[in-house]
């Protein structure tokens, strides 16, 4: 009793029991003692072994985590290229601007609800309005029905963000915890290869077929094909049990007992478990032992339950942790997001013989004066030589994000998550700020590359390292914040960036610059969690 009662002192909510039919030496499902009795979170999920199950769990995470690049960039190009919509300077925002609200208003609910209900069937929802959603958008009558549609992806996005991350890192031991949701993290370059590569196929040879009442163009095809991975991993999704930890957490004794089993039969196709007709049962606790939510916590109410959930983020470290992250995420959501979305556009006024620190004053001010009219030689829709000269340098940063993400992958567990976030926050900050000071067409494409590659692979560290600063119960609660917070910027930088870049573009770079190099400073002062206990 003494050392149940010290087990459960060091791990609050998160001590469980749980024991094996077989042999401790058989397989490494559950960790016990040699009475066979108490194990903590941590130690049940470090002898997990790690075979074909979690391969497919990090593949249909990452396609479908994927689809949120692959959109986010495909606004990017459509505001540039759906010439037969009604884009001009006046709604160009919008598209990107509905996005992020709907993600907004979506990502604080969400993430409650995955640590109410389970990672798993936010997930699923998530996914299965996402691509319902898209393939609507193929099919919008108007930009304002592509607008709305953007919205619905939007909050279909924000239950992506706050699950994935979580379900991911909940399956794996901790020595492998960095890679696994890293290697997740990356499928978000192989998302934006992708949606680069279909775009340069598809949108610079221009097409119309009347389908109904619209005209099925190139951007329709374009969108239309960048579902296919999300759909991929969805179909395997299909297949995935909930999170082992917050079936443990919640003390669900059937639930943990499906996801040992379908953990088994799948490592079991490939040989991987040799323990394949193993079965796990939960130890018989007496009454009086807690298993993570004791009587008294279960016996209030509704209400008071959700007051203690949000109460963890006043104590310490938990507060302190909050608060710089809420600075970290919004300045990389500003910087980051609310500047990659808008490159294209960049390197378009470039392209089109634009400077932004010579010439930007002489002949743009006007124009936004008398509610922004399309400039004579300001073209909002690309076509051809231009449209591809664009997409062509997207997809070069594209490209060269993969060295860099396989370099990350390597660094995650040794340099630390801390160590590598910091600097690659510092060079997206000071691409930005560089584009302004050297202010000629080939810096801002090679810079473009650069801030891409790199853009595409900071997340790997970050949101690996914000999961993994909270707890099991409060997880997927504190990833909707820090999303909540983050994408809150990205709105106030995809904002800003409209209604400033034409008038200012100089002060435009310096804002998105600052911001990029305050999210690395306020990183500086939280703690690596690289290989020690999440629970």
């Amino acid at each position: 009793m003494t050392n149940e009662n010290e087990c459960n002192d060091n791990y609050d909510y998160d001590t469980k029991h749980l024991i094996s039919d077989d042999e401790e030496n058989s397989g490494a499902g559950c960790a016990m003692d040699s009475n066979g009795l108490t194990s903590s979170i941590d130690d049940i999920v470090d002898n997990l072994k790690v075979g074909l199950f979690h391969y497919l769990m990090v593949l249909s995470c990452g396609l479908c985590f994927a689809g949120y690049n692959i959109y986010y960039q495909a606004i990017g190009f459509i505001i540039i290229s759906a010439c037969d919509l009604d884009i001009d300077a006046s709604n160009k925002g919008w598209l990107s601007l509905s996005l992020m609200i709907g993600f907004t208003l979506g990502v604080g609910v969400l993430g409650r609800m995955a640590d109410a209900y389970g990672r798993r069937k936010i997930f699923i929802f998530s996914v299965t309005i996402n691509l319902m959603s898209m393939f609507a958008s193929v099919f919008a009558y108007n930009y304002n029905m592509l607008v709305v549609m953007a919205a619905i992806i939007g909050c279909s996005h924000s239950g992506l963000a706050v699950t994935i991350h979580t379900y991911v890192i909940e399956f794996f031991p901790r020595r492998q915890r960095g890679l696994a949701a890293g290697s997740m993290v990356a499928f978000l370059i192989l998302g934006s290869l992708f949606s680069s590569t279909v775009a340069l196929i598809t949108l610079p040879h221009p097409f119309y077929k009347r389908i109904g009442g619209i005209n099925f163009s190139s951007w329709r095809l374009y969108l239309l094909i960048d579902i296919i991975p999300i759909l991929i991993g969805y179909c395997i999704l299909l297949f995935m049990p909930d999170s082992l930890r917050f079936a443990l957490v919640k003390s669900e004794k059937k639930s943990i007992k499906l996801v040992l089993d379908k953990i088994d039969r799948i490592n079991s196709f490939c040989k991987c478990s040799n323990d394949k007709d193993k079965q796990y049962q939960l130890l018989s606790i007496p009454d009086h032992v807690s298993l993570g939510d004791s009587k008294e916590h279960t016996n209030k109410n509704r209400f008071q339950n959700e007051i203690e959930h949000f109460r963890l983020f006043t104590k310490r470290p938990w507060l302190q942790r909050l608060l710089f992250l809420s600075v970290g995420w919004f300045g990389n959501c500003f910087s980051d997001q609310g500047f990659s979305i808008w490159l294209p556009t960049v390197v378009s006024y470039y392209t089109s013989g634009k400077t932004c620190w010579h010439n930007n004053h002489e002949m743009l001010n006007s124009s936004w004066e008398a509610n922004h009219p399309i400039l004579p030689d300001v073209s909002f829709c690309q076509t051809g030589e231009s449209l591809k000269k664009v997409i062509t340098d997207i997809l070069i940063g594209n490209l060269f994000s993969i060295p860099v993400a396989i370099i990350c992958l390597l660094l995650v567990n040794r340099a630390g998550r801390k160590w590598l976030y910091c600097p690659m926050i510092t060079i997206c900050g000071l691409s930005i700020l560089l584009m302004l000071l050297i202010d000629n067409e080939l810096s801002v494409l090679i810079l473009g590359c650069l801030f891409t590659s790199i853009s595409n692979n900071v997340w790997i560290a970050y949101k690996t390292w914000s999961s993994e600063l909270f707890p099991t119960t409060v997880r997927s609660t504190a990833i909707g914040i820090l999303n909540l917070i983050g994408h809150t910027g990205s709105i106030l930088g995809m904002t800003i960036f409209a209604l400033l870049f034409y008038k200012s573009c100089t002060a435009t770079l310096i804002i998105f610059s600052f911001l990029g190099l305050l999210s690395g400073f306020a990183a500086l002062f939280l703690s690596d969690t690289t290989n020690v206990d999440i629970s």
